[in-house]
C-alpha cells in the first residue's frame, strides 16, 4: 500500500478545516508525548484554534516549560546587558560545560540596586513574552496565509 502525497494547503471547507485541527493536534500532541517519555525530555505545544480557543500540552507541565524557557532566554539577556556595562552589575556568571548560572549577590547591593536589578529583571522579562506573542502571531499568520 503505497502513500499519496498531501499537498499542504488551506482547507476550505470550515467544517472539515475543523476535523482536520482536531485530528492533527491530537497527532501532535501524542507526539510530544512520546517524544518526553522515550528521550526524558521536556516539552510544550501550545496551539491556538481559529476560533480562539486555546489547546495545550505540556510534560511535566506548560508552565514549567514555558517558566524555563523564560529564563533560559532572560539568564542570556542579563549576560548581555552585564558585559555591555563592564561587569560593573553585582552579576557573576560560571560557565560549565553543562550550565550556565547565575549569582546574584543581594548582600552587597544597596536596596537602589536592588530595585535597579528588579527593573532590569522585569523588562526581560517582558521582552521574552513579547518575543513569545510575536512567534505565536507570526505562525499564526502563516497558518492562516495571510500577508
Amino acid at each position: 500500500m503505497v502513500r499519496t502525497k498531501v499537498e499542504i494547503k488551506r482547507i476550505e471547507d470550515k467544517a472539515k478545516r475543523h476535523t482536520t485541527f482536531t485530528k492533527r493536534r491530537q497527532g501532535l500532541f501524542k507526539k510530544a508525548k512520546e517524544l518526553t517519555k522515550r528521550c526524558d525530555a521536556q516539552a510544550a505545544v501550545i496551539t491556538f484554534s481559529l476560533a480562539g480557543n486555546i489547546f495545550a500540552f505540556g510534560h511535566p507541565s506548560v508552565d514549567d516549560v514555558v517558566n524555563r524557557y523564560i529564563a533560559a532566554t532572560s539568564a542570556a539577556d542579563v549576560d548581555e546587558e552585564t558585559v555591555k556595562k563592564g561587569k560593573d552589575a553585582a552579576i557573576e556568571t560560571k560557565d560549565d560545560e553543562e550550565t550556565r548560572s547565575f549569582e546574584v549577590q543581594l548582600k552587597d547591593m544597596s536596596m537602589e540596586e536592588v530595585e535597579e536589578l528588579n527593573v532590569a529583571l522585569m523588562e526581560m522579562k517582558k521582552k521574552v513574552v513579547d518575543r513569545i506573542n510575536g512567534i505565536i502571531s507570526s505562525s499564526k499568520d502563516e497558518d492562516l496565509g495571510l500577508p
